[in-house]
């Protein structure tokens, strides 16, 4: 046996005679088992055929050897919640779950993926994973959700294909539900998956992160319904309200009114934000998509000193439900597709009355200019959004700019369904928004020795809300109306009926105007060594924090990548001691 398993990661040796230890390496739960763990043969079948996980609540990932086949079999949760990540090992191949443990069996760390950090630096953090295998470091590749990877004798040194295993079929029949019965369908479905969860960590400490949106106050709203007793809720907030034009507290503090439920609300001032990235990515070993998975860290930081163990969340309802502004123009497209001329209109007056924004103005004309630059509507297509891929291009050298572009994947835009809404949703749930967002929750709450958990990430609930039209989950001006209908008398009115989408976002933008911060960052990105990569010259970093400093563009989506890779660079080379606390 030639699979050598030790904590949380194995080396596999193909051909290797030396007597090893263990079938199996597993992280997660399948929380539908009634509180217990899959069996040997579970495992075993699910590892020849994972399509049959499909059908099961759960976020376990898993290595399992074969030895009369001398192969290992790589298989990721559906939705990504537990990372996977694999690397080669002189003539075998390391496996873990996560980066510290995986560095340790290596005996190094390896240098920065180039490919990965022009996406995150210089495009557009949605794009890291556009090849979904890839990490931020050299020869470092992740099994992506959904996916298995066989490693065996004849697998390549620089990664072996990964096959998708899961589907998420369209259902015609679901596609066909009158608005409220799908309603019902979906809320139903969510109450199961919440219910099985609650069940499985039954003795453990668990708490829920809420806002003032939607999805994590909708998950908190049926535990409680279930556990019937008031729930431990935590929230970030900001100590200087004017702070942030995204604080929720308002929102927030509506719904524990109206509940009774305990809150726990963990207020951030300033940090020293290179002092308390630089030791998170002493932790994870990677970057974050964006700040306020920083401020998350902090968050599970201290619910952990609490007590808690897992937190649960609405982690996945914005990429299934449609809740982001950008999704309203993918819906327009379908209505115009359809040739629905007066509910078009309806909703697009719905929309800009409910949603303007001072900078990103809602109107019939920026609709259409929306549709024009971005719908291929003889091909019944999406394109890449070029105006936010290319936004930030004239700061970077144009010679690396198109040398990297040049060798870059194309953005994988796929197109299984009859709309686009759900098409764009399915894009952004495999390619785009949900594996950084995933990824920079397992890694910042793992860091604090907490694990999430997500009952609105799930397979069947996903091709649910796939199978359903826009019509489905928009009702004017709204969104989320495929939740918002199934929760009356659920989910209290102040939050079920609140059609002001906020955003939990930390106010990067306004730290970095603070003259001690401003100054560290402007250092940190002139010196060696994230200078002398020849990525982005001296002038263009000083032109960008002057722009920022003196308010002519918000700079904050730009900088924070910038200021990450800066200190990315700076990480000890040497492999941890240990793993990282509790890692996911």
């Amino acid at each position: 046996m030639s699979f050598l398993v030790g904590g949380q990661a194995a080396v596999y040796k193909p051909g290797d005679p030396s007597p090893g230890r263990g079938r199996c390496l597993s992280r997660g739960r399948v929380f539908d088992l009634g509180g217990g763990g899959p069996t040997p043969e579970m495992l075993e079948a699910w590892a020849r055929e994972p399509a049959g996980l499909y059908a099961r609540e759960s976020d376990l990932s898993f290595a399992w050897y074969f030895p009369a086949e001398d192969k290992v079999v790589l298989v990721r949760d559906a939705c990504g919640l537990t990372p996977l990540f694999y690397a080669p090992l002189g003539d075998g191949w390391a496996v873990a779950f996560d980066l510290g443990e995986l560095f340790r069996t290596l005996g190094r760390v390896p240098g920065p993926d180039e490919d990965t950090f022009f996406d995150f630096a210089a495009t557009h953090y949605r794009h890291i994973f556009r090849d979904p295998s890839r990490t931020f470091h050299l020869g470092v590749r992740q099994v992506p959700a959904g996916h298995q990877v066989v490693l065996d004798a004849g697998s390549p040194r620089d990664g072996p294909r990964a096959r998708r295993w899961l589907e998420l079929p369209f259902q015609r029949d679901l596609a066909a539900l009158p608005p409220d019965e799908a309603s019902r369908e979906y809320v139903a479905l969510l109450d199961k998956n919440v219910a099985c969860r609650l069940e499985a960590l039954a003795g453990e400490k668990y708490a829920f992160t809420i806002s003032s949106g939607m999805d994590s106050s909708t998950v908190a709203a049926l535990a409680a319904r279930k556990l019937k007793k008031p729930l431990s809720c935590w929230f970030m907030a900001y100590k200087d309200q004017a702070f942030s034009p995204y604080d929720e507290s308002g929102g927030v503090e509506a719904l524990i009114r109206a509940t009774g439920w305990e809150l726990n609300r963990v207020d951030l001032g300033a940090p020293d934000l290179l002092a308390e990235t630089r030791d998170l990515m002493e932790l994870t070993r990677a970057p974050l998509a964006t700040v306020t998975w920083l401020a998350h860290h902090v968050l599970a930081r201290e619910a952990k000193s609490a007590g808690c163990d897992h937190l649960f969340s609405g982690l996945g309802g914005d990429e299934s439900l449609a809740g982001e502004f950008e999704h309203f123009f993918v819906f327009f497209a379908d209505l115009r597709a359809s040739g629905q001329t007066e509910l078009l209109d309806r909703e697009t007056e719905a929309w800009a009355r409910l949603h303007d924004h001072p900078v990103f103005k809602k109107s019939p004309r920026a609709r259409d200019e929306w549709l024009k630059k971005n719908v291929d509507f003889a091909n019944l297509k999406i394109k890449v959004d070029q105006d936010r891929y290319r936004l930030n291009r004239d700061y970077f050298d144009p010679l690396w700019w198109e040398a990297m572009e040049r060798r870059a994947p194309p953005v994988p835009m796929p197109h299984p369904y009859p709309s686009f809404l759900s098409n764009r949703l399915y894009q952004e749930m495999n390619y785009e928004t949900s594996p950084p967002t995933v990824w920079s929750e397992t890694l910042s709450s793992g860091a604090a020795g907490v694990r999430g958990v997500f009952p609105m990430a799930s397979p069947r609930l996903l091709s649910l809300a796939l199978s359903c039209p826009g019509t489905a989950k928009y009702q004017d001006g709204v969104t989320k109306m495929l939740l918002r209908r199934g929760l009356e008398g659920i989910l209290p009115d102040c939050a079920r009926l609140n059609p002001v989408k906020t955003g939990f976002n930390a106010p990067l933008d306004l730290w970095l105007r603070e003259p001690r911060l401003f100054g560290d960052v402007r250092d940190l990105l002139t010196s060696p060594p994230f200078i002398n990569l020849g990525w982005i010259r001296r002038p263009a970093v000083e032109r960008i924090m002057r722009e920022h400093l003196q308010g002519a563009r918000n700079h904050m989506m730009l900088l924070w990548p910038l200021i990450s890779t800066a200190l990315f660079l700076q990480l000890d080379q040497s492999p941890p001691a240990r793993a990282a606390a509790g890692a996911a």
